[in-house]
């Protein structure tokens, strides 16, 4: 820890006398490596679970080698895929309300067994990502017709009729789109959003493909053109980010030059990096940010720039408990920053902060050879009582891209 500080304050000083437009060499060479060491990566880097794989894990498996082109979907392929998961998410949801049905004409009471969706019990960590377990070995919950979950009964059974019509009309709603759709039956947006997650567990199918989207919230900056089915491209080199298209499923390629991705907590972060001219300075670069917690279309296009890409993606989030959750649920490296802030900058962990450190340190996927080393950043953070904001490295207007990221990547010094 002493020596990467060491670094930094040369680094510091050598750029301090260097012309602002121009890259360090030595963090060109560092991106280089981050970006190439990512493409060549083979089967020897992915961790096998201690359990038989199924095909679809298998195929997984096989797109991240670097021989991974006869896994290449066809536009036919794609189409054909697409009304397969439309027709059986209609079949699922039709069985479902038939056997609701089939019980009330029986004079029983219709029941919805659900997922708990409280419980990371109910998840298993493997092959680096995060899974739901199948339904006949998870725990559940029952909602019932009748008694004190009534409501939400009914309003699963009316966002169920709705994702049936809407996935046979091939159609698309936000969720904001259909609450002030149906005001009269939700009490708030609140009631509307856990009804579609409920539904979400019921058919074991992501809202995007039950044509019900998140409004985007994100924004995007950096060499990238993403082109969509409609044949629209859009250019993310627009001054100030461009706003994360809302189908992430409608876009058909995406080109870019970016070397690699930085995912960024905060939009006041986002726009200061654009201001020091972050794109050049630590070009070629991609910078993202969800302004706080990512919605569900900034962790799509995330996800579908790694994939397609295969870019690596680092995260700058705050070093506190909101910081960790919000790196955590991007599933990205961090960059630690309480061993740079300044004694002044440096906070107290409030009693909240303390429970959502412990809640965190306890999640099951923190106890493996990957999430170990998160957990004793989580851990460091609680014995020491204190936290401290990215904001309390920028206070001149180079510190982050002349400094702090910088000298980050070129001494490899990231989680993830």
């Amino acid at each position: 820890m002493n020596l990467m500080n060491r670094d930094l304050l040369k680094l510091t000083i050598d750029l301090s006398s260097n012309d602002s437009a121009k890259q360090n060499p030595q963090l060109k060479g560092a991106i280089d490596k981050l970006f190439y060491n990512n493409t060549s990566e083979n089967l020897g880097d992915v961790i096998l679970p201690e359990r038989k794989l199924d095909f679809t894990e298998v195929n997984f498996i096989l797109k991240k080698t670097p021989d991974n082109k006869g896994l290449e979907k066809t536009p036919d392929m794609i189409i054909k895929e697409t009304r397969e998961k439309r027709k059986n998410i209609i079949k699922k949801i039709e069985d479902i309300l038939d056997g609701i049905n089939t019980s009330a004409d029986d004079g029983e009471a219709p029941k919805l067994i659900i997922r708990n969706q409280k419980l990371w019990s109910n998840c298993i960590y493997d092959m680096d990502r995060v899974t739901l377990k199948n339904i006949n070995n998870a725990k559940t919950s029952i909602v019932r017709s009748n008694g004190e979950e009534k409501s939400r009964f009914n309003t699963i059974v009316f966002v169920l009729s709705k994702v049936h019509e809407l996935v046979v009309k091939n159609m698309t709603v936000t969720r904001r789109e259909l609450y002030y759709q149906n005001l009269q039956r939700f009490r708030n947006q609140v009631e509307l959003d856990v009804a579609v997650r409920d539904v979400c567990c019921l058919l074991e199918t992501p809202p995007w493909e039950l044509g019900i989207v998140a409004t985007a919230k994100g924004l995007i900056a950096g060499p990238l053109h993403i082109v969509n089915r409609d044949g629209s491209v859009i250019d993310c080199m627009t001054p100030g980010g461009t706003i994360i298209p809302q189908d992430i499923n409608g876009v058909k390629q995406l080109k870019s030059s970016a070397k690699y991705i930085l995912v960024v907590e905060k939009d006041a972060i986002f726009q200061k990096l654009l201001d020091e001219g972050a794109l050049i300075r630590l070009s070629p670069v991609i910078i993202i940010t969800g302004k706080g917690y990512p919605d569900v279309c900034t962790r799509q296009l995330l996800c579908l720039l790694v994939s397609e890409l295969k870019l690596p993606a680092l995260a700058l989030v705050d070093a506190d408990p909101h910081g960790y959750e919000i790196f955590l649920t991007y599933k990205y490296g961090s960059l630690d920053v309480l061993t740079l802030a300044p004694t002044s900058s440096r906070l107290p962990l409030n009693p909240r902060d303390k429970h959502k450190l412990n809640a965190l340190i306890k999640r099951p996927y923190l106890h493996t050879v990957i999430g170990f080393k998160i957990k004793e950043d989580l851990v460091s953070m609680l014995d020491f009582g204190i936290k401290a904001e990215i904001e309390s490295l920028a206070s001149s207007a180079s510190a982050l891209c002349d400094s702090y990221l910088p000298s980050k990547i070129i001494q490899n010094d990231y989680l993830g």
